[in-house]
């Protein structure tokens, strides 16, 4: 009876415009639906009603020896689960073999697939989540590695689809440095940013505290910044004498963390409803 009862309810989100991509759960949650769950019949019907298709990007990386190798995974899969389930959108897996900047991948654990393969097998995906008949794809980034192999496969389908609007992200943006000086979470210059370090620490906690192991990295000097505010990208052959992570990383809690995943997440959705309103805006100029 359970098993008829849960039918039921998949069907009837189907046929309500309002609750489509989304289901309940056996605790009475809201729970995105997913791509790997959808049936072979179902599948014309779901991505008709579906509103965007969503791809999370994480990696395999080390994030110093108090976080799990999934860092990136685990952050990107619970926001975007999040994500999916307030705006109707159908939740694709999490992508987690992806490319890792040299400085990392000298690390026991990092998993690095080169850019030139994964900018090819990412393009791939997206066409293949276009030819199902999507026309608005949300790829919510949760790696720096993935930025520029990201953006240069939406271009790619872009120019090769002209119908199909891509959209990239990461969660991290929503959470800029002045903001969270503000909040004061985080006693740095740079509000707790830094790979592995504080806020990092903090999101991963907020999805799996059990995997996070605060006593085993002691505290580090914030990374400088070199342009005192302006964005660059820095990236270096080795890293000498750096332990993969940085910051005061004895300040991360998973109280913190859900605090950050809301900001972030809150943000992510109006990003996504506003494009959704404004389907005329040519793009990101």
């Amino acid at each position: 009876m359970t098993e008829i009862r849960r039918r039921d309810l998949l069907l009837a989100g189907l046929a309500l415009p309002g609750i489509v991509g989304a289901v309940a759960g056996d605790d009475g949650s809201v729970k995105p639906r997913r791509f790997e769950d959808t049936v072979g019949f179902e599948v014309a019907d779901v991505v008709v009603r579906s509103r965007l298709a969503i791809l999370p990007l994480g990696s395999l990386e080390f994030h110093g020896p108090h976080n799990p190798l999934g860092s990136d995974s685990i952050i990107i899969s619970g926001i975007a689960e999040r994500v999916a389930a307030r705006t109707a959108g159908l939740l694709f897996p999490t992508i987690r073999f992806t490319q890792c900047p040299a400085h990392t991948a000298q690390f026991r654990g990092t998993l690095s697939v080169r850019p030139e393969v994964m900018t090819l097998y990412l393009a791939d995906v997206l066409r293949s989540i276009s030819h199902l008949g999507f026309r608005k794809i949300f790829v919510l980034n949760g790696h720096d590695g993935n930025i520029g192999p990201g953006r240069g496969a939406i271009a790619e389908v872009a120019n090769e689809m002209k119908d199909v609007a891509l959209l990239l992200v990461s969660w991290w943006e929503f959470l800029p440095g002045e903001m969270m000086k503000t909040l004061a979470m985080f006693h740095q210059a740079n509000g707790g940013h830094g790979h592995g370090g504080p806020l990092e620490t903090s999101a991963v906690a907020a999805f799996r505290a059990d995997l996070v192991h605060l006593d085993l990295a002691k505290d580090l000097p914030e990374p400088p910044d070199l342009s005192g505010g302006s964005p660059y990208f820095l990236e270096k052959s080795t890293a000498t004498g750096w332990p993969g992570y940085s910051g005061n990383v004895s300040e991360a809690s998973a109280e913190k963390g859900k605090e950050i995943v809301r900001i972030s997440e809150d943000g992510i959705v109006k990003l996504v409803e506003n494009w959704l309103k404004h389907d005329q805006v040519p793009g990101s100029w």
